[in-house]
């Protein structure tokens, strides 16, 4: 388990509503260590079917158990939605299946059986998560009993049951006399349809989107919303082509994008057109509550782009933040740049919008953005060419690309992610999921580029151990907090990051504290538990009294210091280790963190520094759940092993600050040494007598003991919470009572 300190969330597909596919919080991977001497394959999570479904990440999460992880969710065409600790390899935090998938070999193409999915159809849109009330959303395709079944799930990410009324059956209708309507109404048709964009969470509605399956008539372009807090209330539909046939809307599986007015953008692909009822081939601006049609922009050749399938919607819709602009392309290889505010419709020659650049070739399925206060850089690939970067300056795309990668490949159907720390040149990397042959399936590859040049960073073909296995055409990777998730069709999720080396400068992903796993202000005193990479040496490595009886600050080639003063250190390891804070950062606002190991430094981080930050240490030390809490007889209190009312338990926590007299940095405590701060302490809510708070005996300085007498009338299982000064510890430990 893994607390972080640092906010790196990808919530739903391509990262945000814009649809940039970027992370510009990412500090940990940077062009200068992602190479093959020190970045490469971690781990490996096996799932139960293929993953088509961009992976999402969420820190911090609260699970039902009372722990928190860091959380990888999965996606599988086999209907079931996991959660797994997204920094260790294991076993699903919980994992929820959703019903019976469809075979792939019931659908059928216009060209005859279908090959685009194969063997099953399940979780094929990427779900969307809802931070504020901890749920996923996510769309199952099912079987059941011969009848075709959509149905929109939520989910609570903390146990993966279903909640807000959920599930519910995806069903609509409106007027029209298009293909497959009776007396004057065309009914969905689960049969008929697939959920390949990303779900779209906005302004407490959930979007669902749906286009056909190798463009088998009869099929239509269908949106429908839904309430995110009562997923039974469908609040609109939409039909691209009520009056007509197809307008599919698929995106290669980017997500409808929304402006920050709520506005909802999509493009509909192949089919027909009047431009009164029916838009295919076009960019849509739909009403965020009604998906009324607000506005479209349809090219001059629209039909001969239907005649040809040469769909404009192959790529979607992604807005460019901090201006008015949307940019799309299709498979024709034209880029065209819209204003949101006007997206112009349709003129003869296209002279009505902003740009539209020929990128030369065939297919335009992906992009990434970097959004750069010296201008965009947009990222795209064509067909049997490199990936290549255009610059916008002002309100226009350079007609000449700004870099282009030196070798190319020629399936068009890549992935992609955009990494970076903010807006700083340099620190990006663009990364890119592609297949080398054709036709799929077949093996995938991993490219990292340094995103101002393009000049290829790593493959995962440089080392072996690094394949990603059978490669999903359009399934972005996700990359957050220093590692890369890649879906691939083998009933796996592969997990890349940055490998031990001595050579490679310490990086922090985690600063919590080592009793509690809670973030926040850091004591004087208080012990931490810090995560990372290149921290220290492979094996733990626990730290020993040096000649004084204390504890050092330098073991096994690491040393952390704070604000310049080096930390004792309890002890050490490649991915985490555990330090005390110097007593004397007490007064200081903040405190400049940085560890070397090897003479390799970290880059400082800032923490906020209080006087006190308790935390009651637990049994298991997962941070939650029975406290490390000894009985009167001084056995270990436990649900089986019940502390009677009214006895004294010793309570062992962090974080309580400075005490009298003061206490010395790695010291063994051999006297009583009351906290300086009042405390008290609450027992299921009941006030307790505290008969000593201060620094266990025989304990390294920092180590709290809290002499506590329980209240009398309690029984059962209960939180037990410690006040030193204005700080609480968590109530998410307990104590037991007969």
């Amino acid at each position: 388990m893994v607390s972080t300190a640092f906010g790196q969330n990808v919530l739903t597909g391509g990262n945000d509503n814009y649809r940039t596919n970027a992370n510009l919080s990412e500090t940990i991977l940077q062009p200068s260590n992602v190479k093959a001497s020190s970045f490469g394959r971690l781990f490996a999570l096996s799932v139960d079917g293929q993953i088509y479904a961009q992976p999402l990440y969420q820190q911090n999460v609260a699970m039902a158990d009372g722990s928190t992880h860091n959380v990888v969710f999965v996606a599988t065409m086999h209907n079931t939605v996991y959660a797994f600790d997204a920094d260790t390899p294991g076993t699903p935090l919980w994992s929820a299946n959703l019903g019976p998938s469809v075979p792939a070999a019931n659908y059928t193409s216009i060209s005859g059986p279908y090959q685009d999915i194969s063997p099953e159809n399940g979780i094929l849109g990427t779900p969307v998560i809802d931070p504020s009330t901890g749920t996923i959303y996510a769309v199952a395709a099912t079987l059941e009993n011969g009848t075709y079944i959509y149905r929109l799930h939520a989910l609570d990410t903390s146990s993966g049951a279903e909640k807000f009324g959920a599930p519910a059956s995806i069903a609509a209708q409106v007027v029209g006399l298009g293909d497959n309507s009776v007396n004057g109404s065309v009914a969905f048709d689960a049969s008929q349809h697939i959920q390949r964009p990303a779900l779209l969470l906005a302004n407490g509605i959930v979007y669902v989107s749906f286009g056909s399956h190798g463009d088998a008539a009869p099929y239509h372009g269908w949106m429908m919303s839904y309430s995110a807090v009562n997923v039974q209330t469908q609040l609109a539909v939409f039909n691209a082509t009520p009056n007509g046939s197809g307008g599919a809307v698929w995106q290669s599986g980017r997500g409808p994008a929304a402006d920050d007015a709520g506005n909802v953008y999509v493009v509909a692909s192949n089919g027909d057109s009047d431009f009164t009822t029916n838009f295919s081939d076009s960019v849509l601006k739909l009403d965020p509550s009604q998906l009324t049609l607000n506005d479209w922009f349809a090219p001059f050749n629209f039909q001969s782009l239907s005649d040809s399938d040469e769909d404009l919607g192959s790529a979607g819709a992604m807005l460019i933040p901090g201006t008015n602009y949307l940019v799309t392309g299709g498979k024709q290889g034209m880029l065209y740049l819209l204003d949101q505010t006007a997206l112009g419709k349709t003129t003869a020659n296209d002279s009505q919008i902003v740009q539209e650049v020929n990128l030369g070739g065939f297919g335009i399925f992906n992009m990434a953005l970097w959004n750069r206060p010296d201008g965009p850089l947009l990222y795209t690939h064509i067909a049997d060419t490199g990936v290549t970067a255009w610059k916008m300056t002002g309100n226009q795309f350079a007609t000449s690309p700004s870099a282009q990668t030196l070798t190319g490949f020629s399936v068009p159907f890549q992935g992609m992610a955009l990494s970076a720390n903010g807006v700083q040149p340099g620190t990006g990397i663009l990364w890119v999921t592609a297949a080398n042959t054709w036709p799929l399936p077949g093996p995938g590859v991993l490219r990292a580029y340094n995103a101002d040049g393009l000049g290829e960073l790593w493959n995962s073909t440089m080392n072996s151990g690094d394949d990603i296995g059978t490669y999903v055409k359009f399934a972005n990777p996700t990359v957050a907090n220093g590692k890369v998730y890649v879906a691939t069709g083998d009933n796996q999720l592969i997990v890349f990051g940055l490998q031990y080396s001595a050579a490679t400068a310490p990086s922090v992903t985690g600063v919590v504290n080592a009793a509690s796993y809670s973030n926040g202000p850091i004591a004087p005193g208080e012990i931490l538990a810090l995560f990372g990479q290149n921290i220290g040496p492979q094996n733990l490595v626990t730290g020993t009294l040096d000649a004084y009886g204390n504890f050092g600050a330098q073991l096994a080639g690491t040393q952390v210091t704070l604000n310049g003063i080096p930390a004792p250190l309890i002890y050490t390891s490649n991915s985490a280790a555990a330090v005390v804070v110097p007593y004397s950062i007490a007064g200081s606002a903040t405190a400049a963190m940085q560890i070397t190991y090897n003479g390799q430094l970290s880059t400082s981080q800032t923490l906020p520094v209080a006087a006190t930050a308790p935390g009651i240490f637990t049994a298991d030390s997962s941070g939650s759940g029975p406290g490390a809490i000894l009985n009167s007889d001084y056995s270990l209190n436990s649900p089986s092993n019940p502390a009677a009312p009214g006895s004294f338990v010793v309570v062992y926590a962090t974080g309580g600050g400075q005490t009298n007299p003061p206490g010395s940095d790695g010291a063994i405590t051999t006297a009583a040494m009351p906290l300086v701060a009042d405390s008290s302490v609450t027992v299921g809510g009941q006030d307790a007598v505290v008969l000593y708070a201060g620094n266990a005996g025989g304990e390294v300085a920092g180590v709290s003991q809290f002499n506590v007498q329980l209240p009398q009338g309690l029984t059962g299982t209960v939180p037990i919470v410690i006040r030193v000064g204005t700080a609480y510890s968590s109530a998410n430990v307990t104590v037991s009572i007969k």
